[in-house]
């Protein structure tokens, strides 16, 4: 079954979306070699959305109760910060983001905004919850590889900024 796209939907050669869904959350970091059954009702619960480039999939201080697979398109992560946009880092096809806001209850901390034309799978808080609940033993490894995204996204941004006060050639003072 190959992944065939349509204006706004990816669904698979014989016209199931259930299973491009399935098919696409298989191959992330997130959920590769859980239980068939868990990722299954992951993909059953979890809903789409395209955007146009230009438009934000998220406002830095709005309600956070989301993550997004991003399955086609690209998008930038950026914070508002002194007056200023401040550009993180850029997403592609693939990429998994908000993450945190399966776990707990906050703002948005960052934009992100559609470079181009964007498909995303999103997942909410109450569907993470409802999979924690009927599979609780997958909870740890979940929350364990949700946390290990985020910090791997921490390091890359942390990485782009200090690129950016290089480039720039800012005199960085560091402080021990």
């Amino acid at each position: 079954m190959g992944l065939s796209a349509t204006p706004d939907k990816y669904v698979t050669s014989d016209g199931c979306r259930l299973s491009a869904d399935l098919e696409i959350l298989r191959h992330t970091a997130i959920f590769s070699g859980l239980n068939l059954d868990v990722v299954k009702l992951f993909a059953y619960l979890s809903s789409h959305r395209s955007y146009k480039a230009g438009d934000l999939l998220v406002q830095q201080g709005g309600k956070a109760d989301k993550a997004f697979l991003m399955i086609s398109g690209s998008a930038v992560i950026t914070v508002e910060h002194r007056g200023r946009t401040v550009a993180l880092q850029h997403l592609e096809k693939d990429a998994f983001f908000g993450e945190l806001a399966l776990l707990a209850q906050f703002k948005w901390f960052f934009n992100a905004q559609a470079a181009d034309d964007v498909e995303v799978l999103i997942i909410d808080r109450t569907t993470f919850q409802k999979v924690i609940e009927k599979y609780p033993s997958y909870k740890d490894k979940l929350i364990e590889r949700l946390v290990q995204l985020r910090v791997a996204r921490l390091v890359s941004q942390t990485a782009t900024m200090l690129d950016q006060i290089v480039d720039k050639d800012i005199n960085a003072e560091i402080l021990i």
